[in-house]
């Protein structure tokens, strides 16, 4: 399965694979870039009747979130969207990698998702949670490995 590419630019890749939102973050986000973010949820989500699920994946950047950014987050957190889970997955490793964990701890924790949520390490975990949470909130079949393809193959930039 491919997924079709939503909203793209320097720092932030979207895409949509039946009821599957992937974000790639390449470098941390402005606030224009989160409110992109949040449209691109809620259409998915009001497509799907909030039967939809996020893979998160941040894979590069500087660590600099401002408040309006971290507001921002929080809001988004508190909506949860996606019905069927968020999955975060820090693909970085490092001191970026400790920075956007605490900075999404805090959205967590300011923000108090009704929908199951949680931080990973990696994407093939992240995978096989989100395909049980797909199963169960949702109604939809996911395998894990498809759902780790389809992730893999959204974070992949291809040349012009």
């Amino acid at each position: 399965m491919r997924a079709q590419i939503v909203y793209e630019d320097a720092t932030l890749r979207q895409a949509y694979a039946r009821n599957l939102h992937v974000v790639a973050w390449y470098d941390a986000p402005s606030l224009e870039q989160m409110h992109a973010y949040g449209s691109c949820a809620k259409a998915l989500s009001d497509r799907w009747r909030r039967r939809s699920g996020l893979m998160n994946l941040v894979v590069g950047g500087v660590p600099r979130f401002t408040a309006e950014v971290r507001e921002a987050a929080a809001e988004y957190t508190r909506e949860g969207a996606h019905g069927a889970g968020a999955a975060h997955v820090i693909v970085v490793s490092g001191l970026l990698g400790s920075s956007v964990r605490a900075f999404l701890s805090t959205a967590m924790l300011l923000g108090r998702p009704p929908n199951p949520t949680r931080v990973f390490g990696g994407i093939a975990e992240a995978a096989r949670w989100m395909a049980t949470n797909f199963a169960a909130h949702s109604g939809q079949v996911w395998d894990p490995d498809e759902l780790a393809r389809v992730c893999l193959d959204v974070i992949e930039r291809q040349a012009p």
